[in-house]
């Protein structure tokens, strides 16, 4: 009886207790509905706001379009909200004034070169500038076109612009001409017993190719640095005036007489020597006589006179300069300046002993002369009144208290010996010298060495030799032939006629 009264308690509970369940379900279920309905409400809210939001944005994007993005410029000019044809207008006329309006200053030594830019006929690359315009923030993501849209950033784009390069060279051309100065060496004059020492200048070169790229590199460069300094090469002149200056007296002298030249030999002595006085050898350089009086022809000067070919005396321009070469030879032996090349006469001479001579004969022989002191050797040669002086002029220092003496030994004499010639050109009986007689020689020079007073040292010079030449006589041998004499025929004498009716 009791365990039926406690099951109809157990199940009155159940039944309670899924009554009360239900109830609760029921109302959490209206108010999860009613919960989600003004959710989606309020999603539709905002996706129609985005949706309109999306539209407006869309819509200035495409108002910029075909329009240049706000803060678009070039060269501080605003192309902001233009179309292409209108950007295209502004950059033509304000950007390229604004481009023109720049220059560079380049730096020369102390002077400064300006190149303006409206002098580089300056060609626009107008389809790529209006390219780079029009595209400027155009290929951004959509948000990011309306960021940049609406915040107006300021972006200067580069102007694509070509100079014309043959302006940039004329321009360093222009520059070099008024920079660019060959080294001028120093000069020195004697005046009596003093030196006139000019100054010398050194050389400028300017370095046009590096300029040149220079110049073209900050052309392109609108936003780099507009001014720029020239390299220049300096050149140091061959004579400066601090050498010359060490010239403070007579190292040596030598002279020769030429009284019984023929005239044209004479003048050929002076001119010769006045084409070489003031010459100077500096330190280790080698002089070339041949050099110093320049190209020997009537056109620049000199006269005709005799001059050795072969075995004779024959008449050629310039004869006479061969004395002007052999007394420079000596005035160098005697001031111990170096003998690079020498060589003596085929025939002795009559102004020098045999051995003391130098010949010349433009352009295979020459005399030269190298200067082996530490100081310029200057050279003084002076022709007049058939008396030749050469000297040399230098530091007294550079020969040490020495002094120097050269004499020649003749080793053998070669007599000419006569030789006859018969000629049937000429009559029997008489003679015509073909050839005048030379003697030859061999000889031995030397050099001595004086210091104090001593000879320190003696050396040989040169040993040379001097063909003889023959004496040649024609003698006749056309015979003489005797015209035979006429005999005398008396001439008849004629008598007068004497016309009748005179008186």
């Amino acid at each position: 009886m009791n365990k039926k009264k406690n099951n109809k308690i157990i199940t009155a509970i159940l039944v309670l207790a899924l009554t009360g369940a239900g109830v609760m379900t029921y109302r959490g279920y209206a108010i999860e509905t009613e919960k989600s309905a003004a959710e989606s409400i309020a999603v539709q809210a905002r996706t129609e706001t985005e949706k309109i939001l999306l539209a407006k944005k869309q819509e200035i994007i495409d108002q910029w379009s075909s329009k240049v993005y706000p803060g678009v410029t070039m060269m501080g000019v605003d192309l902001s909200g233009l179309t292409k044809e209108e950007a295209k207008i502004k950059i033509e006329t304000e950007v390229l004034e604004k481009l023109k309006g720049m220059s560079i200053d380049v730096l020369v030594k102390e002077k400064t070169f300006k190149l303006s830019y409206s002098n580089l006929n300056l060609t626009l690359g107008v389809d790529s500038i209006l390219e780079e315009a029009m595209s400027t923030g155009k290929n951004l993501e959509f948000e990011a076109k309306v960021e940049r849209i609406s915040s107006g950033v300021v972006e200067d784009l580069a102007v694509n612009f070509t100079p014309d390069q043959a302006k940039i060279v004329e321009f360093v051309n222009g520059i070099a001409k008024e920079v660019n100065q060959e080294a001028k060496d120093a000069t020195v004059k004697k005046e009596g017993s003093a030196f006139i020492v000019s100054d010398h200048a050194d050389g400028l070169v300017l370095d046009e190719a590096k300029l040149i790229a220079d110049i073209s590199g900050v052309v392109s460069n609108i936003n780099g640095e507009k001014s720029l300094t020239a390299d220049i090469v300096v050149s140091h002149p061959k004579v400066t005036s601090e050498s010359l200056q060490k010239i403070n007296g007579e190292l040596a002298s030598y002279t020769t007489y030429y009284g019984t030249s023929a005239a044209g030999r004479k003048y050929n002595v002076g001119l010769a020597a006045s084409r070489i006085n003031g010459d100077v050898i500096m330190p280790g350089e080698t002089y070339s006589f041949l050099g110093g009086v320049g190209t020997v022809s009537l056109a620049t000067g000199y006269k005709e006179a005799g001059i050795y070919v072969g075995n004779k005396v024959e008449s050629g321009v310039g004869g006479g300069l061969c004395q002007v070469s052999s007394t420079l030879y000596q005035a160098a032996l005697h001031s111990n300046v170096g003998i690079a090349s020498r060589r003596n006469h085929s025939m002795a001479v009559s102004y020098l002993d045999p051995g003391m001579d130098a010949v010349v004969f433009a352009p295979s022989l020459d005399l030269k002369l190298t200067n082996n002191y530490s100081s310029p050797v200057y050279i003084y040669a002076y022709g007049a009144e058939g008396k030749l002086t050469v000297a040399f002029y230098g530091n007294k220092a550079d020969m040490g208290g020495k002094t120097y003496k050269v004499y020649s030994e003749t080793l053998a004499v070669i007599q000419p010996t006569v030789i006859t010639k018969q000629d049937s050109t000429l009559f029997v009986g008489t003679q015509e010298i073909e050839q005048k007689p030379v003697i030859g020689y061999k000889s031995k020079t030397y050099r001595q060495t004086i210091q104090n007073g001593t000879v320190i040292s003696t050396e040989v010079i040169s040993e040379d030799s001097y063909k003889k030449v023959d004496k040649i006589i024609k003698v006749g041998t056309n015979p003489v032939t005797v015209a035979p004499v006429a005999p005398i025929v008396p001439v008849a004498e004629t008598p007068v006629v004497v016309p009748a009716g005179n008186p």
